[in-house]
């Protein structure tokens, strides 16, 4: 891939990646081909191709792009062949081709609606960050009965300080996958999702570490369940590789070897029905001079491997403290060490592992008796299994998620809790004891008390008052939406909200305490990988008061 697209698209290109990951094609070059770039295809219903290079024609100013000496890029039509060859190749009609570049389209089923990459450039105005450059933004548009774009509209999440590009939409037309280097990103650029719905569009979401990388993962394309995508990560052929993983849990894996090499090649698409597709390739051999696009025809799939997650922390069976330092062993069940870590000072691990296989953990610690559990992974990828280590001098204590694998051995009541709780009190889980109340719920990005959470602090405070002794936690938390550190101060705030009003209420300030979770501990399985509901995700948006002493 030529400096084009690294300066004028602001997306460079490093490292290698990793090894083969299945899937067998056949691929060709395409006639449409020419000696300067065609890159970035997308699927115009099933008959036509959409693709960016370098304008032709007269030229009215001066549109040559100095780093590469070519010409701006515009976006062209062709015309799909039953062998996959593209002919008859002409500009796009209507608002779409400006002054500067356009690239990445992706449309609806109905062809109707198109989003597209573009400089940031809108109403005749070109945007520059604070730094003097152009970022990418992504824009949606109509296509009418004669072909032509109108109604060019920006996203509401495009801004001149980073960029926001390379679209394309789920099966079903309600999220759509972008790449951006928006605050937010774990690497260079990211790829996000937002949700598509008749009012708009919500709030974008980052896929998280299981997909993006430190590096530069962008060229998104949805395939059923498949996401494919290109990266510069670490570890493999060389330049840009393309990678394709599910969307609910799986590890990326590259495609074949057929498809990547040593050079960049990006921008894959396929169409789900035939099995038959596009991707883009700067590969010297039978190259046509710079970026090509090739046809390819899958006769084998990529293989992919399902994974599972088992994380937790290591902590004081008695006081229940974190215990940084401590080591945590991962090992099969012939008792063969796979992993050994030292946490640091959060005391958490975590270990990918496989699907249907037994492990066994182990913590230890000077000082500590050593503790350890045998588990068996399901068939769910994706699944998540929270293990939480208990150091002491008795016999083993974890607490696992609601997967019922494992189980905390010995129940402890908090201090002065009567064997026969009252009606006010409730077990929450394994060493876990609350008031009986309706949980304290809160609006999307809100700390703010409604009427009804009043109503259900006042129970809290009438029972703190029956038991003078009572000291308690109130435990605020998120839904999954928005990045992890926002929703820790989020629900911190909601903490110190619902404290505050209790203390207000005449409590003793020594009696409660308050802290915010954020989104670790949702309540049902709805985080970024999963489509809930409004009301699912509220359900997370809460606070909840734990027993710390009676």
């Amino acid at each position: 891939m030529r400096k084009y697209l690294v300066t004028a698209l602001l997306f460079s290109i490093i490292g290698l990646y990793a090894q083969d990951g299945g899937g067998k094609y056949t691929i060709q070059n395409l006639e449409v081909n020419t000696e300067q770039s065609e890159f970035g295809s997308a699927y115009h219903g099933d008959d036509k191709l959409v693709f960016a290079a370098p304008r032709r024609g007269f030229r009215v100013i001066r549109d040559v792009w100095e780093p590469n000496g070519q010409r701006f890029l515009d976006l062209y039509e062709g015309d799909i062949s039953e062998g996959g060859s593209v002919t008859n190749k002409r500009k796009l009609k209507g608002q779409v081709n400006s002054r500067y570049h356009e690239s990445s389209v992706t449309f609806s089923k109905d062809g109707k609606t198109v989003y597209f990459t573009r400089d940031n450039y809108y109403n005749k105005k070109l945007g520059i960050d604070n730094q003097g450059y152009t970022n990418l933004a992504m824009f949606k548009a109509s296509v009418n009965n004669k072909e032509e774009w109108i109604n060019v509209i920006p996203m509401p999440f495009n801004n001149v300080e980073y960029s926001v590009g390379h679209p394309a939409l789920s099966d079903d037309g309600k999220t759509l996958y972008f790449t951006s280097n928006m605050p937010g990103t774990l690497g260079e650029t990211d790829i996000f999702k937002v949700e598509v719905n008749d009012s708009g569009f919500g709030n974008p979401v980052n896929l998280g570490p299981k997909i993006n990388s430190t590096a530069k993962d962008w060229f998104p394309f949805v395939d059923g369940d498949i996401l494919y995508f290109s990266s510069t990560r670490n570890g493999g052929k060389g330049g840009i590789d393309i990678y394709a993983s599910k969307l609910k849990g799986f590890t990326p894996a590259p495609v074949s070897l057929s498809i990547n090499s040593s050079s960049d090649d990006f921008a894959f698409i396929i169409n789900g029905k035939t099995r038959k597709g596009y991707f883009t390739s700067n590969r010297q051999e039978g190259s046509k001079g710079d970026d090509d696009i090739y046809s390819f025809v899958e006769e084998e799939p990529v293989d992919f491997k399902c994974i599972q997650l088992v994380k937790g922390d290591v902590r004081d069976k008695i006081s229940t403290s974190l215990l940084p330092g401590s080591e945590v062993v991962l090992s099969d069940k012939d008792g063969n060490v796979l992993e050994t870590i030292i946490v640091k000072d959060d005391a958490s691990f975590s270990f990918e592992i496989s699907c249907e296989t037994e492990y066994k953990l182990e913590g230890k610690k000077i000082g500590f008796t050593p503790q350890s559990t045998g588990f068996t992974t399901s068939n769910e990828a994706d699944k998540e299994l929270e293990i939480k280590i208990l150091l002491g001098t008795g016999s083993i204590n974890f607490v696992t998620n609601a997967d019922g694998t494992r189980s905390e051995v010995e129940d402890k009541k908090p201090e002065g809790l009567p064997d026969v709780l009252p009606d006010e009190i409730v077990k929450l889980g394994p060493s876990k004891y609350g008031v009986n109340v309706d949980p304290i719920y809160f609006d999307l990005n809100s700390s703010y008390l409604n009427k009804q959470a009043k109503t259900e602090l006042q129970k809290v405070v009438d029972l703190m008052n029956k038991y003078p002794e009572m000291i308690i936690e109130a435990a605020s938390h998120t839904d999954s939406r928005a990045p992890s550190g926002y929703n820790m101060w989020l629900s911190d705030k909601r903490a110190k909200s619902t404290v505050a009003y209790i203390i207000n209420r005449g409590i003793d300030s020594r009696r409660i305490t308050g802290k915010g979770y954020g989104e670790t501990q949702l309540i049902n399985g709805c985080d970024d990988k999963t489509d809930c509901t409004e009301a699912q995700h509220q359900r997370n948006r809460r606070s909840e008061f734990v027993i710390i002493r009676m």
